[in-house]
């Protein structure tokens, strides 16, 4: 006797393999542009573009599915599982060794469950024709190296400017210490205080109690080796400065008078090459130098300005740097004396609310508060790239991250 039992289809699908420069989505089924993460739109069908970690594997290696494991091609296929499901390997591996033969690639060839294509050994990439290979420029590449990379034939090499040594990991730079010197610190304008701790934030050490409504704006001017900053009052803003040959506190404080009301300034940047001040006006929307005297002060800029809020300067390229978040969302630069403006970005921005700048590399970084991302692009414009996005990106650690690092010297 049979029993006939009617048993629910089940569709087993099998998981996805994205190909190289793609991410594969939450939903495990899609595969999209990893040009296409963090750009503030989803794409997709769960979102998790916009809010998974990212995992970018280096040249010539693939993400196990699920992981943040990476793996090189020469693993593909091999006869030992890697990936932790065994993804790495399959029938697919024995089904697809002809096809692989017919690519006729110059160095290798891999087999994976969406296909076949050709690789080339590390520190070379495919060529246009998709068999030969060539040199892989890894400098094109943000954060191959802290400072300074040279391209060579199959590999790179990493290098420092004046003041700052190599690492054991030849590839980041940190600041020279010599004996007798101070170390870097980090200076914090708060809201009844102006602070000073060791880059690990140990040390932490009150410089200046603040009577005033607190700090909008501070610098620190490494020719004269003092610190500069604004406060304001009910009526009036004020521009102080003090000598801090030691990280114990302020010497010979001072304000600086200018011939403008600093109340209602939120921004301020020192051109150390000429000793002028610039300052960002919310109330009235624009930006204004003053000299070091400031007796004499001049409106930068002033149109098409309804929001300004963040300044940052390069006095070596006299340039100028600034966000708007007006009618529409911006990162500018400009000369110093406000001429030859030109948008670096005006897109996927929303509330760029602080800018700092790499003067070594000539980029640009800056945060969006409403899209919480730290972003940069150089100089043009161009080779933008995410920092960081996320619930991880506040406000405070936008202020510190962007703002209040300076080296300084006893």
């Amino acid at each position: 006797m049979f029993l006939k039992l009617k048993l629910p289809l089940i569709l087993i699908i099998p998981p996805i393999l994205c190909d190289v420069g793609e991410f594969l989505c939450g939903d495990q089924l899609t595969c999209v542009s990893e040009s296409w993460l963090c750009d503030g739109e989803p794409d997709c069908p769960d979102g998790s573009d916009e809010v998974e970690v990212i995992v970018r594997c280096p040249l010539n290696h693939i993400q196990c599915i699920g992981t943040r494991k990476c793996i090189h091609f020469n693993k593909l296929c091999n006869g030992v599982k890697d990936c932790d499901d065994g993804f790495d390997e399959g029938v697919h591996c024995r089904e697809l060794l002809s096809a692989c033969h017919e690519l006729h690639c110059r160095y290798g060839c891999i087999m994976t469950r969406n296909g076949t294509f050709c690789f080339c050994a590390d520190g070379f990439e495919v060529g246009e024709d998709g068999r030969s290979c060539r040199d892989h420029d890894e400098c094109a590449m943000y954060g191959t190296c802290s400072q300074t990379c040279m391209n060579t034939y199959g590999s790179y090499r990493c290098s420092c400017t004046d003041g700052y040594s190599l690492q054991p990991n030849r590839h980041s730079c940190i600041a020279k210490h010599e004996t007798g010197e101070n170390p870097a610190a980090l200076l914090i304008g708060g809201s009844d205080n102006i602070i000073i701790t060791a880059l690990n934030g140990s040390r932490l050490q009150t410089l200046k109690q603040l009577d005033s409504n607190g700090t909008h704006g501070l610098d620190f001017n490494h020719k004269e080796e003092s610190v500069c900053w604004v406060t304001s009052s009910e009526s009036s803003g004020q521009l102080r400065c003090a000598r801090m040959r030691k990280a114990s506190g302020f010497t010979k404080e001072q304000e600086v008078k200018t011939v403008r009301n600093l109340h209602d300034v939120d921004q301020l940047a020192f051109d150390w090459l000429t000793g002028n001040f610039y300052f960002v006006d919310q109330a009235s929307d624009r930006i204004f130098v003053c000299n070091q005297y400031g007796d004499t002060c001049v409106t930068v800029i002033d149109l098409d300005l309804l929001n300004p809020k963040a300044i940052a300067l390069d006095p070596l390229m006299g340039m100028l740097f600034f966000t708007d978040y007006g009618n529409q969302a911006k990162l500018e630069r400009c000369n110093m004396d406000g001429t030859n403006r030109t948008r670096l970005v005006d897109y996927k921005v929303e509330r760029p609310t602080a800018v700092a700048l790499d003067l070594v590399k000539k980029l640009v970084y800056w945060a969006d508060a409403y899209l919480d991302y730290i972003e940069m692009v150089d100089y043009n414009g161009k080779n933008r790239h995410t920092i960081i996005q996320g619930y991880q990106v506040s406000s405070s650690t936008v202020s510190v991250w962007l703002h209040l690092c300076f080296n300084f010297s006893s």
